[in-house]
């Protein structure tokens, strides 16, 4: 019967009966005086009752010398009469449990069982407590058979107690509950407890129940009889839970150990006798001995380590607490020493029990602390070595370091900026829009640069703000450093250049612009417009030298600033003023430029008018083609300083393309003119060609001059009246000469010469045309032919600085009889470049176009030194546009 079974009997219980029928050993209920309060078949059959028991009462039925009845109630305990004898005169024995309520005992359980069998004695009694224990308990007899099991066995292992009860146990392992090493080492227990070697055995197991492995703990334990172990019973504990705990535990306790063995903190322990009772972390080494040795040491062991951990002890031990930086080892320790207790009220009088002594290593921090204050002294110097602004702000937006430049941009005492905020420094606006970027960069915690402007009292500020937050040892944020630097001058620059920029693309548009414009007058309004209609300049002018007079008359002009040519007279000769800088510039051939009307002393007599027109500053630009100047561009601004070195050097270039622009209108006016001016000159003087021919008595005739695109004229040399190489020697003492080339003419010409630096070339700049050379008898004569409104003395200059002696001995205008071949076939000269024109009068003249031919391409293309290909693409290209005119007109 279960111990719940039996707590629950009761006479006055109806279930009493009915737990007693469930019992199969004989069992009764009993009160404290022994009379029966029920019973089960078994009880009755076993002690041959006849009829009703229930006025009976235990003693009538059982003779029990030793009275367990008495014994229990007595006791509360358990008890056993063993040489009972039953009514019928079997020999029993009778086993009677107390069941106690409130305090007291109410009831007793009995079973009686006969004595013939070790086991049976107390079967009743064994049952009932395997049946009432939670475990799983069993009970195996000297033969190793399981004479019985609890009802737990089937909880535990879902086998039916039945199945078990009468086999062997090694139907455990055959059912594979328990593997074979631990079943051999369950059976050795088994053995020493029936040999009598041990009372009880422990053997903890794995054990496999419903497919899951389980830990069991076995409590085996003999039953004897008469001093002989007649059985053993094993209580066994599922404890799974039980060593997993233990385990994490142990686990638990090894990592704990671990940490505390490799925390950097040692701990001592002494008592008031000064000796070391506890320690921790503590290197033996330094000390010559192991942890036993340590332990029982007077305090002392320390003093040829640190002597100063022997005076905090002690000053512990007299109730002092009392902290101090140690260093043992080359390890440095923050160090703190305590009383453990004291015998008085905790005052200074009192003593100590004992005391304790904790010391962490701080050895990498101080080591990092001082390597931070290294950091920071370097960075300080970095700062304030700096010389623009900076300042560190904390996470509040206090200042908590300013440099020197900070300071002196304020304007105030560093005492004054630190710890306060931006709104105590500079303007409500500016430190709105600051703080919004110092918020940014806390948030994002990457750097920020923007662009600021600042007032100050006298003048704004244009400053480059770097904002960028700055980290703490462990790496957190704990701020903002700013950076800021006065780009004031950098933004005008950064203007300027812009500025400067969009000029350059002006003046380059301009010349682009010049590339539709075939007359004069159209290159001088379309230079003129445009400077006039930009951002950056007032007005602009473009004039020429007027015949016969040395003044600078303005031909095309644009923008606002007619009535200051009209109150200017711009002259060209050296007097003392001169005509300011445009006549500078057209004299010398270079860019001439006032930056600051109000103030260049030269330009004072021209000031007055300038300013009226609001002019500021002026740029004067000769128009230059070689070394010929085709008139000036003037161009005003209304601020001083427009014209920077830059901008000057792009309005030269500009000069010399409208100068070359004037020089090929004028050079194709006199191509379509139907008037010209025949101008001859004489010239004398010793020169090769000129002692050649005086000496020899012969004429050279020099005609056909092309100019090629690298600044040689390429011409041809006619002999006459002397053996042709009398030319050719001649022709070869020239400084000037490049390539000297004998043709295959009998009658002329006689050689193709190339030559740099040339006359013909200078007069094509001048926008004339040099028909011929001729000398004889030491005379040389000069044909040139101009446009009628030509500036006959810009030619006659021209060909002046080219020879020692010159005269100029004839002018007449004639007009054309002939018709240029072009006019009939629409203009077909007009249609050719100056490339393609000067290379098919190459090819015509040197005989390309004879039959058979008299030269070939590769001739001809070094004559131009050009390539042959090249050679050949201008002769198609120039072919192709005759053609057309030809034909399509």
């Amino acid at each position: 019967m279960s111990e719940r079974v039996e707590r629950q009997a009761d006479g006055d219980d109806p279930l009493v009966s009915a737990v007693l029928e469930t019992v199969d050993e004989p069992a009764a209920v009993c009160g404290p005086g022994g009379r029966l309060r029920g019973w089960n078949g078994a009880f009755a059959d076993r002690l041959g009752a006849v009829g009703d028991l229930g006025e009976a009462s235990l003693g009538d039925l059982v003779d029990c010398p030793s009275e367990p009845l008495a014994r229990a109630v007595e006791t509360g305990e358990r008890t056993m009469g063993t040489d009972s004898v039953s009514a019928d005169g079997d020999a029993v024995t009778v086993a009677v449990r107390p069941v106690e309520r409130d305090g007291s005992t109410t009831a007793l359980v009995t079973t009686v069982t006969r004595r013939d069998d070790p086991l049976e004695d107390d079967r009743a009694l064994y049952e009932a407590s395997v049946d009432a224990a939670a475990d799983t308990v069993y009970v195996i007899d000297r033969e190793y058979t399981i004479r019985m099991a609890g009802s737990g066995f089937r909880r535990t292992t879902d086998v039916p107690t039945e199945e078990i009860e009468g086999r062997d146990v090694d139907y455990l392992r055959e059912l594979g509950l328990v593997d074979r090493d631990r079943f051999q080492e369950g059976v050795r227990s088994l053995r020493r407890l029936f040999d009598g070697e041990a009372e009880s055995e422990r053997v903890t197991l794995e054990a496999t129940f419903r497919g899951q492995t389980r830990v069991m703990e076995n409590h085996l334990s003999t039953i004897r009889r008469d001093g002989e172990v007649v059985a053993v019973v094993n209580v066994v504990h599922d404890v799974t839970e039980r060593e997993r705990r233990r385990e994490q535990l142990a686990a638990n306790r090894e990592r704990l150990t671990s940490i505390l063995d490799n925390l950097p903190v040692m701990l001592v322990v002494v008592d008031d006798d000064g000796r070391v009772d506890h320690c921790q972390g503590v290197d033996f080494d330094e000390f010559d001995c192991d942890r036993s040795d340590f332990v029982g040491a007077p305090i002392e062991r320390f003093e040829g380590v640190c002597p100063e951990v022997v005076a905090g002890f002690q000053r512990a031990l007299d109730g002092e607490t009392t902290t101090a930086t140690e260093t043992i080892s080359d390890r440095t320790y923050d160090a703190r020493f305590e009383p453990l207790s004291t015998d008085g009220d905790g005052d200074s009088d009192g003593t100590a029990n004992g005391a304790i002594a904790t010391a962490m290593d701080v050895t990498n921090r101080t080591e990092r602390e001082r390597a931070l204050e290294t950091r920071e002294e370097e960075l300080r110097a970095v700062i304030e070595s700096c010389a623009d602004p900076i300042a560190m702000q904390d996470l509040d937006g206090r200042y908590r370091v300013v440099n020197d430049a900070m300071v002196a941009t304020l304007d105030v005492d560093r005492e004054a900026v630190i710890g306060s905020h931006p709104e105590d420094v500079f303007p409500d606006a500016f430190t709105r829009r600051v703080d919004a970027h110092r918020q940014e960069v806390l948030e994002t915690e990457r750097a920020r640069v923007v662009e600021e402007r600042v007032e100050f009292d006298e003048h704004e500020a244009v400053v480059q703000l770097t904002v960028a937050p700055y980290r703490g040892p462990d790496r957190d944020v704990q701020g903002t450093v700013s950076i800021a630097r006065d780009i004031t001058e950098l933004e005008r620059q950064r203007d300027e250049l812009e500025t400067l920029t969009e000029i350059q693309e002006l003046v380059q548009e301009s010349m682009r612009a010049l590339a539709g414009a075939t007359t004069a007058e159209a290159i001088r309004e379309t230079v003129c417009d445009r400077l006039a209609e930009s951002a950056f300049y007032e007005f602009a002018w473009i004039g020429r030298l007027e015949l016969g007079e040395r003044k600078l008359e303005p031909k095309y002009s644009a923008g606002d600033g007619e009535e200051y040519l009209d109150a200017v007279a711009v002259r060209v000769d050296a007097s003392d003023h001169g005509g300011g800088p445009e006549s500078e510039a057209y004299r010398t051939g270079e860019v001439q430029v006032v930056h600051d009307v109000a103030s260049d002393p030269d330009f004072e007599p021209w000031r007055e008018a300038a300013l009226e027109s609001g002019f500021q500053s002026v740029a004067a630009v000769p128009l230059t083609h070689g070394s010929t100047t085709h008139g000036l561009l003037a161009v005003y601004a209304d601020r001083p300083d427009a014209f920077s070195e830059s901008e000057l050097a792009g309005f030269e270039t500009l000069g010399e393309v409208v100068g070359f622009a004037l020089s090929a209108a004028q050079y194709r006016r006199l191509l379509e003119a139907d008037s010209v001016l025949q101008l001859e000159f004489e010239i004398r003087g010793e020169t090769p060609l000129l002692e050649a021919s005086s000496e020899h008595g012969c004429r050279f005739e020099i005609e056909r001059a092309v100019q090629t695109g690298d600044d040689r004229v390429v011409s041809h040399l006619t002999v006459e009246g002397a053996d042709p190489v009398v030319g050719e020697m001649a022709a070869r003492e020239l400084p000037n000469l490049q390539q000297l080339r004998r043709l295959d003419g009998k009658d002329g010409p006689h050689y193709e010469m190339a030559v740099s630096d040339s006359v013909f070339q200078y007069l094509a700049e001048a926008g004339a045309y040099g028909e011929r050379g001729v000398v004889e008898d030491g005379v040389g004569h000069m044909h040139v032919e101009a446009p009628a409104d030509a500036d006959v003395r810009q030619i006659v200059d021209t060909v002046s600085e080219r020879f020692p002696t010159v005269n100029f001995v004839a002018k007449r205008e004639e007009r054309r009889t002939e018709t240029p071949w072009w006019h009939t076939h629409d203009d077909i000269g007009a249609q050719l470049t100056d490339r393609q024109r000067a290379v098919l009068k190459t090819a015509y003249f040197n005989g390309y176009y004879e039959w058979p031919r008299e030269t070939d391409s590769e001739a001809l293309a070094d004559s131009l030194d050009i390539a042959s290909t090249t050679l050949l693409q201008h002769l198609r290209k120039g072919h192709r546009r005759v053609l057309e005119a030809m034909f399509e007109s």
